[in-house]
C-alpha cells in the first residue's frame, strides 16, 4: 500500500518537471532564436549602410563589376545590384546577365519606390533557400534613383548556429531535470509516508473504529495538521452518529406509539418507514414490506393514486378512502413531501393514515340519536304551543296573573323549537361533505337576491327593535352556492347584530368581490367583542355576556350554524370588533370565476 501512494506522488512530480523544463527549453529556444535573427539583421543592415556610399562612387567607373566581385569574396554575403527598371547589374551567386528583371522582388520594390532601406524574411525562388534580404535605394545627386542594391544571408547558416546554441540548452535542462527528479523522489518519500498512516487510519475509522486516533508525528507540519483535522472529525463523526441513533430511537419509539399510521416512500415508491399502527389497520406483516414497493405491498388502486398523485404535484393532499383487508374500513389519508434540502428534489413522501371506521359509525349513531330526540321533542312541544294558542284566545278566559304564565310557557316553548331546529341544521352540517351534497344543491346564483331576500326576512324584528336595515350589494356578482343555506347563514347574522345593536342603530349588509373570494359583511354600532373571545365566539351555546343574551333570547348556535355552512362552501368566517365599536362579521367564499 504504501508503494502506491508513493507512485501516484512521485510520476506526478515527474511530469511536472517535464512539463516545465521541456517547453522551458523550447522557448528559451525560440527567444534566442528571434534574438539572433535580429542581431544578424541589424548586422547586415549596418554592412548595407557602410557599402551603399562605395557602390554608388563604383556604379559608373569601369571597374564596378570587378570591385562588386571583390566586396563579395571578401564578404559571407550575396550582393545583387539592379538598375530602375529592375535589371540585374551584378549577382555574386549566379550568371547576372540570364537573370530575369527583379523589379518585382518585395525589398527591391519597396527599395525602389519608397526610397528606404528594408529588410525581409522569405524563400528565394533562385537559390531554393530562405533568406535574410536587406534592400537599399542607390540615389543620384539630383536624388533621382538611379538603382538599388541587396544584401542577403542564407538562414541556415543562422539555424546552424542557433542548433548549436539549443544543444547546449538540452543539455542544461537535462541536468535541471535529473536535479528534479532526485529532489522530487525525496520530497515523494517524506510526503508519503505520513499520508499512508493517515491513509490507514481513516480507512479503519470508516470501517466502524471511530476511536482510531493518528499520532501528529510527521515531518511536515501540513501532515500533522491533517492528522489533527482527521481526529477532530472523528470525534464529531462519532458524536453525529449517536445523535442521529438517539433521535432515530425517539422516532422509533414516537411512531411506535402513534394510533394513527405512517408510511414512508422514496421516490421510486419503495418502502422506507412502516410503524406499527399503520401494518395493523392496513393487515400487513413487517416481513413482508421490508425492501417492496408500494404497488408489491399495499395492492389498492386508490392507495396508489394518492401517493403518485403526492409526489407529482408536490403539495400536501388528503383523502378519504375504502381498505378491505378481511372487513371494510374508511380511511383518512393526509400526505406531505419530504424534499431534499441539497438538490431542492423531492426525496420521498410521507402519508399518515387514520382509521375512522369506528368513529364514522359513532357519528352516524350520534346523528341519527341527535334527530329521532330532536323529533321526539318537537311533538309535545307542538301540542305545548297548540294548546297555549287556545286557551289565549279568548282575552277574557283568564285573569292576567295567569295570562302572563301562559305568554312565559308560549315563549319558553317557541326558544325550544328554535333549539330543537337549530340542532337539526347543525348535525345535518356536521354530517359531512358527502351528506350536504345530498342534501343542498350548490349552483350560481346571484349574491343581491339572496342578501336581499335574507335582509327581507329580518326586517319585522329590526323595524320592532327600531334598528335601520341597509343593503350594498351589485347585482352582477354571482356565487356558486345553495341558497337558501347560505340565507341562513345571512339571517343569523342580521339576526344577531339587530339584537345587539342599540335603539336607531344602522346595521349594514354588504357584498363584494375581492380577488378569489366572494365577501358577505354583515356590520353593527352596537357594544362590540372583546378580542379575548373572537377565537370562541363561533362555540357551540358559547355567548359572550349570558345574562344579557338570555334576557334577548337566542340558542347559542347560530353562530356555529354560520360557521358550518361557510366551511360547506369551502369559505371561512371571521371576526373583526372591537368594544364600543361595533362588529363586522365577515363570510369569505371562492370566487370561481377567478379560479
Amino acid at each position: 500500500m504504501g508503494k502506491r501512494l508513493f507512485f501516484q506522488i512521485y510520476p506526478a512530480f515527474l511530469f511536472l518537471i517535464a512539463l516545465t523544463i521541456i517547453p522551458t527549453a523550447e522557448f528559451a529556444t525560440r527567444i534566442f532564436r528571434e534574438f539572433y535573427m535580429d542581431t544578424v539583421r541589424a548586422e547586415v543592415m549596418q554592412r548595407a549602410t557602410i557599402l551603399k556610399p562605395v557602390i554608388l562612387e563604383k556604379l559608373s567607373s569601369p571597374d564596378f563589376i570587378r570591385f562588386c566581385e571583390t566586396t563579395a569574396k571578401d564578404s559571407d554575403t550575396r550582393l545583387t545590384v539592379i538598375s530602375p527598371d529592375g535589371k540585374v547589374r551584378f549577382d555574386s551567386d549566379g550568371d547576372y546577365t540570364t537573370m530575369p528583371s527583379h523589379e518585382e522582388r518585395p525589398e527591391l520594390k519597396r527599395a525602389l519606390t519608397e526610397r528606404h532601406s528594408n529588410s525581409v524574411l522569405r524563400y528565394s525562388s533562385t537559390l531554393m533557400k530562405e533568406m535574410i534580404y536587406v534592400a537599399c535605394p542607390l540615389t543620384g545627386p539630383d536624388g533621382k534613383v538611379i538603382g538599388a542594391f541587396r544584401l542577403s544571408l542564407p538562414l541556415a547558416v543562422v539555424d546552424t548556429n542557433i542548433g548549436a546554441l539549443r544543444f547546449k540548452l538540452l543539455l542544461f535542462a537535462a541536468f535541471l531535470a535529473l536535479i528534479a527528479m532526485c529532489l522530487g523522489l525525496w520530497i515523494s518519500r517524506r510526503l508519503s509516508r505520513p499520508l499512508e498512516e493517515v491513509r490507514k487510519s481513516v480507512v479503519q475509522m470508516a470501517e466502524g473504529n471511530l476511536d482510531k486516533r493518528i499520532p501528529a508525528a510527521g515531518p511536515v507540519e501540513e501532515v500533522n495538521a491533517l492528522a489533527e483535522s482527521v481526529n477532530s472529525l472523528a470525534v464529531q463523526l462519532k458524536l453525529r452518529i449517536s445523535d442521529i441513533t438517539s433521535r432515530k430511537n425517539e422516532l422509533s419509539t414516537i411512531l411506535g406509539s402513534m394510533s394513527e399510521g405512517v408510511i414512508a416512500v422514496d421516490p421510486e415508491l419503495r418502502m422506507i418507514i412502516v410503524n406499527k399502527a399503520a401494518l395493523e389497520i392496513l393487515g400487513l406483516e413487517m416481513d413482508s414490506v421490508e425492501g417492496h414497493t408500494l404497488y408489491e405491498v399495499l395492492r389498492n388502486p386508490n392507495m396508489q393514486a394518492f401517493v403518485e398523485k403526492l409526489l407529482a404535484d408536490r403539495d400536501p393532499d388528503e383523502a378519504e378512502i375504502e381498505w378491505d383487508a378481511g372487513e371494510k374500513r374508511l380511511l383518512i389519508l393526509r400526505g406531505s413531501i419530504m424534499m431534499d434540502t441539497e438538490t431542492g428534489l423531492p426525496s420521498g413522501a410521507v402519508v399518515v393514515i387514520r382509521d375512522i371506521t369506528r368513529m364514522r359509525k359513532l357519528e352516524e349513531m350520534r346523528r341519527d340519536f341527535v334527530a329521532n330526540v330532536s323529533h321526539e321533542i318537537k311533538t309535545p312541544i307542538t301540542a305545548i304551543k297548540t294548546s297555549i294558542e287556545t286557551l289565549t284566545a279568548e282575552e277574557d278566559a283568564f285573569p292576567p296573573p295567569l295570562r302572563k304564565f301562559l305568554e312565559i310557557i308560549s315563549r319558553h316553548a317557541d326558544r325550544l323549537s328554535d333549539l330543537v331546529g337549530d340542532v337539526l341544521s347543525l348535525s345535518a352540517l356536521e354530517s359531512g361533505t358527502t351528506s350536504l351534497e345530498s342534501l343542498f344543491t350548490f349552483q350560481e346564483e346571484n349574491l343581491a337576491g339572496i342578501l336581499k331576500t335574507a335582509v327581507e326576512l329580518c326586517h319585522s324584528r329590526a323595524e320592532t327593535a327600531n334598528v335601520k336595515l341597509a343593503l350594498e350589494c351589485r347585482d352582477d356578482i354571482t356565487v356558486t352556492a345553495d341558497a337558501s343555506l347560505l340565507e341562513q347563514a345571512v339571517v343569523n347574522l342580521v339576526d344577531n347584530a339587530v339584537k345587539y345593536s342599540p335603539a336607531g342603530g344602522t346595521v349594514r349588509v354588504i357584498g363584494s368581490v375581492n380577488g378569489a373570494y366572494i365577501v358577505i359583511g354583515v356590520c353593527d354600532n352596537g357594544c362590540g367583542i372583546p378580542a379575548s373571545e373572537h377565537e370562541r365566539i363561533f362555540e357551540r351555546f358559547y355567548r359572550v355576556d349570558k345574562a344579557r343574551s338570555r334576557k334577548l333570547g337566542g340558542t347559542g348556535l347560530g353562530l356555529a350554524i354560520v360557521k358550518h355552512i361557510a366551511l360547506a362552501h369551502h369559505g371561512k368566517v371571521r371576526l373583526e370588533s372591537a368594544p364600543d365599536r361595533g362588529s363586522t362579521f365577515i363570510i369569505e367564499l371562492p370566487n370561481r370565476e377567478n379560479s
